[in-house]
């Protein structure tokens, strides 16, 4: 708790210049950083805030998934402010990718100032991953709801964000999970992350709403770690998409375009998916179809 506090206190002086009217607040332990925020949001409360908490017991990721997060073991926080995500130009559904591109770029700068051999940069699956050495190292999980007070079109956007900064305790998990603490550093806390990750987050969704995600394609793309990957997709059913039984589609991952959709040539052409249609997984890593009931 020392560690966040400390963190909350430089990470308002470092976010001033840019959002003055930023509250910032840490919980020993709260269900889920985002669902405090939203329900805030619905309460009225809709001045721009970042949420983190020390423990983290019913964190929720991207279609329903759960995220628990042990106090050390991971980085668990959200930032929620009003934004009109039908004015971004080019449309607001890339904003996970922008989100974490930020992010990868955040870490990746915190980590070079360590001591120690230079490292491989956090990569980014689409459209909500961290990556490291194809494994997963943070995820994001965007949601927006209507809230009293904003103007017209606005939304209360909340935007969570979870990194690994340790082993998880499941050694099940360790197979398809990445932590900081692999790439060699000395052990990190999730204040000095927190302060690495949240002034450049904010100043990213700020530049987001102006721009969009065009300005940001290039860059997302030294990060691609599915492009030119022959991918699994299974497309969403009621927003959900269950990784089980055989693909919707397969094929070869082309990059994202200038509004965020994820690109894939296919035996029908090439298709284009975007954030909240599919779920997509390496083709190597799908698992296998589910057996026919007998």
């Amino acid at each position: 708790m020392i560690d966040l506090n400390t963190a909350a206190e430089q990470i308002w002086l470092d976010t001033q210049a840019d959002c003055p009217n930023i509250s910032i607040e840490v919980l020993p332990e709260t269900d889920s950083t985002n669902t405090q925020l939203l329900a805030r949001g619905r309460a009225g409360d809709t001045a721009p805030m970042l949420l983190a908490a020390h423990r983290q017991t019913a964190g929720r990721g991207r279609h329903g998934r759960q995220w628990v997060a042990q106090a050390g073991d991971s980085l668990t926080f959200s930032l929620g402010l009003p934004l009109d995500l039908d004015q971004v130009p080019g449309g607001g559904s890339a904003l996970s990718l922008a989100v974490g591109l930020a992010i990868a770029q955040a870490l990746d700068t915190g980590l070079a100032s360590l001591p120690g051999p230079a490292r491989q940069p956090i990569t980014l699956k689409w459209p909500n991953d961290l990556w490291c050495q194809q494994r997963k190292l943070g995820g994001i999980l965007i949601e927006a709801t209507p809230a009293p007070g904003l103007t017209a079109g606005q939304r209360w956007v909340v935007i969570g964000v979870g990194v690994n900064l340790r082993p998880q305790g499941d050694p099940a998990k360790g197979l398809d999970h990445a932590c900081l603490q692999e790439l060699g550093t000395a052990p990190l806390t999730a204040g000095q992350v927190w302060g690495w990750i949240a002034p450049p987050l904010l100043r990213a969704v700020q530049r987001f709403a102006l721009t969009g995600f065009a300005p940001l394609q290039a860059a997302y793309a030294q990060r691609d770690a599915l492009a030119g990957q022959d991918v699994a997709l299974w497309r969403a059913v009621s927003g959900n998409a269950l990784l089980r039984g055989a693909p919707t589609d397969t094929g070869r991952a082309d990059g994202v375009d200038q509004q965020g959709a994820l690109l894939v040539h296919t035996v029908a052409g090439l298709q284009r998916w975007t954030t909240g249609d599919v779920s997509v997984r390496l083709a190597a890593s799908a698992p296998p179809p589910t057996p026919p009931l007998a």
